[in-house]
């Protein structure tokens, strides 16, 4: 999967404005582009993979709560990628499919109803992503609480 510069230099710097003019709100009023979340997606999905091999003693591991903000994150990279005329955003769809292939790699399928709590959200109509869990880790193991 691409890493930040990587996404980045696949588009030229006229395109890069085209997908900035495109910005959507994310909360608090903040408000991102397709590729900066692409980025985030990428390296939560990176983060979340990689805190599996460590104990959930470890302080920098990621929780539940860390999960579903990822989770959030992703539904604001579809409705940016949904915003972007098509051409870019098919362009943006080979890393942002490659994030969701890893994201796939080391999660199991899920109900949804331990994430709907931690979330504090309704998951009816929610994307495929609200309804996959880390296999094992640290996460896996906060889940298992609920």
């Amino acid at each position: 999967m691409p890493e930040t510069p990587e996404i980045r230099s696949l588009f030229g710097e006229e395109e890069l404005a085209q997908i900035a003019e495109h910005r959507i709100t994310v909360g608090g009023g903040t408000e991102r582009d397709a590729v900066e979340l692409a980025v985030a997606w990428a390296g939560n999905v990176r983060k979340i993979d990689a805190d599996r091999a460590l104990p959930s003693s470890d302080r920098s591991v990621w929780t539940e709560h860390d999960l579903a903000g990822s989770l959030f994150l992703r539904d604001h990279l579809e409705r940016a990628l949904n915003a972007l005329p098509g051409g870019l955003r098919e362009r943006l769809g080979g890393p942002v499919g490659a994030a969701d292939e890893q994201f796939r790699s080391f999660t199991v399928s899920d109900s949804g109803q331990r994430i709907e709590k931690v979330a504090e959200v309704d998951l009816t109509g929610r994307s495929w992503w609200w309804f996959r869990v880390p296999s094992s880790g640290p996460i896996a193991e906060d889940l298992a609480r609920y």
